[in-house]
């Protein structure tokens, strides 16, 4: 069964990382699943050297909510992630949802992504885990795929959701395979019963946090698993490779 296998290098990389990483990761991958890689965004026109026949899609980190007649130093548009060769664009996640507090600037970039494919990021912290509280935070992050204020209405086809607990992400702990199962089901029920438009069926979740070569068949071959969101094992060319090579 096809899954997607996404790489998030995060803010690391350079022009000979790449070079290195390409030179083994071409040679040596033999996969049918769907590959992206988002490199940090200085990079992507780079990785677009080595993109043949749909052998990866690309997306980027970070685009900023600006609207068509605003001007905003730093910002980067839905647009010019298209034009860079990007069809898809990361949203939403925890290590860039902590810098906001005026405005939900995750919720906003939804709504002006455009032709992007957006790969929504979700989870609670460790807090919140412990508190028994997990589904209340997903609930609060999920109404932003399903508002009904003052913003335009989502395009379902544009929006994968990405299950990222917090407290999983860089300390090489996961859930256990029947609790990622749970939420993920969770996931696709909630949204599938307060999306107008959406059906359980539709909804595709991925899993982030401590992925690595060790857990990846067990976590994509878990029921409602449709991929996986890969850290820091995406930054090594050998491990990466291998978990796309995977057979589900």
């Amino acid at each position: 069964m096809k899954k997607i296998i996404a790489a998030n290098w995060k803010n690391n990389g350079s022009k000979k990382f790449i070079k290195d990483y390409f030179d083994y990761f071409l040679k040596n991958l033999v996969s049918n699943n769907e590959i992206i890689i988002f490199p940090p965004d200085l990079y992507i026109d780079k990785l677009n050297h080595y993109r043949d026949k749909d052998n990866f899609n690309l997306g980027g980190q970070n685009m900023t909510y600006v609207c068509d007649d605003v001007t905003q130093t730093s910002g980067l548009s839905s647009d010019m992630f298209i034009d860079n060769g990007c069809n898809y664009i990361l949203v939403g996640h925890s290590e860039v949802r902590g810098q906001y507090t005026a405005c939900n600037e995750a919720a906003k970039s939804l709504y002006v992504s455009n032709d992007l494919q957006v790969i929504f990021c979700i989870g609670e912290s460790a807090d919140a885990k412990k508190n028994g509280n997990t589904q209340n935070v997903l609930i609060k992050q999920l109404e932003d795929l399903c508002k009904k204020g003052n913003y335009p209405k989502v395009n379902p086809k544009k929006v994968i959701v990405a299950y990222e607990p917090v407290w999983a992400i860089g300390t090489g702990n996961i859930p256990k395979i029947d609790d990622i199962s749970f939420i993920h089901r969770f996931i696709k029920t909630y949204v599938s019963e307060n999306h107008p438009f959406l059906k359980e069926k539709d909804i595709m979740v991925l899993y982030g946090g401590s992925v690595s070569l060790k857990n990846a068949q067990d976590i994509l071959s878990a029921r409602y698993v449709d991929g996986v969101l890969i850290g820091g094992a995406s930054l090594d060319a050998e491990e990466f490779t291998k978990i796309c090579n995977l057979k589900i």
